[in-house]
């Protein structure tokens, strides 16, 4: 289904879709620095939605992905702007030899063994260099709700493997291996459902929502940092004193 382009149980199709796809994209731009000359990997780039985007910004974009099949839609869409390379980032299959100015993602991290991907992809992410995500918060009910109850993970298409993250947790996890986090937290209220009369007043109601404790529940978790220009080689490694 996803290797023949079919996006439709992600959402960024319809319009409020497209516009949380935007949001993503500037997020990830923007925390990341992308820009002429900086080299960024993209995590896990499925058919290239977010490709497409990333390299609208004049960055050397290599984006990597698992599926040769998922990969092969990813090349028609971004043509020769991008280098679409299939591998593995819980093992760093297919990154040997190459270093980024900066690692990024959509809803990836959370579908990964995140200490392997720390281990084999995250080092070769230049010291001082810089990391932007986006992923599902566990604490927002629907999200819950499709990692707790089968019936509900079934109908919203989603894996059994697929986890989801709360935000101090997921700062902790980057913590522990020397990562310096500058900001982790919730964000997005916007359902892709939402039809497009009603995406004003849901953004009025969503920015008001963002400035209250009804932020804990939002969708998704934005984390962004850098690699310290001076790093712990042990907590890197996970080690423990």
């Amino acid at each position: 289904m996803i290797a023949a382009g079919e996006e439709r149980v992600w959402g960024w199709s319809s319009r409020a879709g497209s516009l949380r796809a935007e949001r993503r994209s500037r997020f990830l731009i923007e925390e990341a620095r992308l820009g002429l000359g900086v080299r960024c990997l993209e995590l896990g780039c499925g058919t290239g939605e977010f490709t497409t985007r990333l390299v609208e910004s004049g960055c050397e974009l290599v984006a990597i992905e698992l599926s040769e099949a998922t990969a092969a839609v990813a090349r028609q869409r971004v043509g020769d702007r991008a280098e679409i390379v299939v591998g593995n980032i819980e093992t760093g299959e297919g990154l040997e030899g190459r270093e980024f100015d900066a690692i990024v993602g959509v809803s990836v991290l959370h579908h990964l063994d995140l200490d392997a991907c720390f281990a084999r992809t995250f080092p070769h992410l230049r010291l001082g260099g810089r990391f932007a995500f986006s992923e599902p918060n566990l604490l927002n009910p629907q999200v819950w709700a499709e990692r707790s109850f089968e019936v509900v993970r079934r109908a919203r298409h989603v894996t059994p493997h697929e986890t989801a993250f709360r935000a101090g947790d997921l700062r902790a996890r980057f913590e522990a291996v020397g990562l310096e986090v500058e900001l982790c937290r919730p964000f997005e209220f916007l359902h892709p459902a939402t039809p497009g009369p009603l995406i004003g007043a849901v953004g009025v109601l969503e920015r008001l929502a963002e400035r209250s404790p009804l932020r804990a529940i939002a969708g998704s978790i934005a984390v962004a940092g850098r690699r310290p220009l001076e790093h712990d080689e042990a907590a890197e490694r996970g080690d423990t004193p």
